[in-house]
């Protein structure tokens, strides 16, 4: 099965949404591939790969939820796959989350938040699959801190990563007491924070085994989930130890 680059399932119910959706995808280098039900996404999976699937929560027939719970079923795909959602509350997108999406895009759907969001998850999916090739991922990507000084100074720049810093450190506190609890669901929540905050600031490494733990606890994969979390507390310990000299901050 080919595809092109950037090939993105839509589905969503609503015409009007899907035009909207394709032609901002279109406009941005993306392929999209619009379905107007699972059903309908479902026998494309059978014929098309695709590097993302975005699913509309509300839905008759099939919502976003069995949509989501079929393709899973269904097929064996690795790619990442994001809620469209009118939800606002904060409990109803944890549960989102919970459930096993990877992400989620909130309605009304702004083109930059949308691009941003699928530009995110398609190269940080790409460095996950690529690990275990030993592609070099750098601790911090200077790359985003030099666009990050765009739109600030340097020293408000360092002062939130000291504040995410400390922030990550109450996070691991609270997963290393839950995973004594086998909370997965709630260790699961802090993750998703943890490598969303991390890919912000360039730890792109950190991100990456954040997502991939994450990724083991959604497909129910305990054990692996545990073995890795082993290596996770390893490097964030000497990350957050050393995290001024890889900075390069005097």
């Amino acid at each position: 099965m080919n595809k092109t680059p950037g090939t993105i399932l839509v589905i969503d119910d609503n015409e009007v949404n899907r035009k909207y959706l394709k032609t901002v995808l279109s406009h941005n280098g993306f392929e999209p591939l619009i379905t107007s039900s699972g059903f309908e996404a479902l026998e494309e999976l059978k014929v098309k790969e695709v590097d993302l699937i975005l699913i509309d929560i509300q839905m008759p027939e099939m919502d976003g939820f069995e949509c989501f719970r079929q393709i899973k079923a269904l097929f064996n795909l690795e790619c990442p796959i994001l809620a469209i959602t009118a939800f606002s509350d904060l409990t109803d997108k944890k549960e989102i989350i919970a459930f096993g999406f990877n992400d989620y895009i909130a309605k009304p759907v702004k083109p930059n938040v949308l691009i941003d969001t699928l530009s995110y998850w398609i190269n940080n999916h790409s460095e996950i699959v690529t690990e275990g090739n030993h592609v070099k991922m750098e601790h911090v990507d200077k790359g985003i801190l030099k666009d990050l000084l765009r739109f600030t100074d340097e020293e408000s720049l360092l002062s939130l990563i000291d504040e995410f810093i400390e922030e990550t450190k109450a996070s691991l506190q609270s997963i290393a007491f839950l995973r004594s609890a086998n909370k997965h669901a709630e260790i699961l929540s802090i993750l998703h924070n943890i490598k969303g905050n991390s890919g912000s600031f360039g730890f792109n490494l950190l991100s990456s085994k954040a997502a991939k733990i994450e990724a083991h606890i959604k497909e129910k994969r305990f054990e692996m989930a545990e073995s890795d979390l082993d290596d996770f507390f390893e490097y964030t310990d000497f990350l957050l130890r050393d995290y001024q000299r890889l900075l390069n901050i005097d």
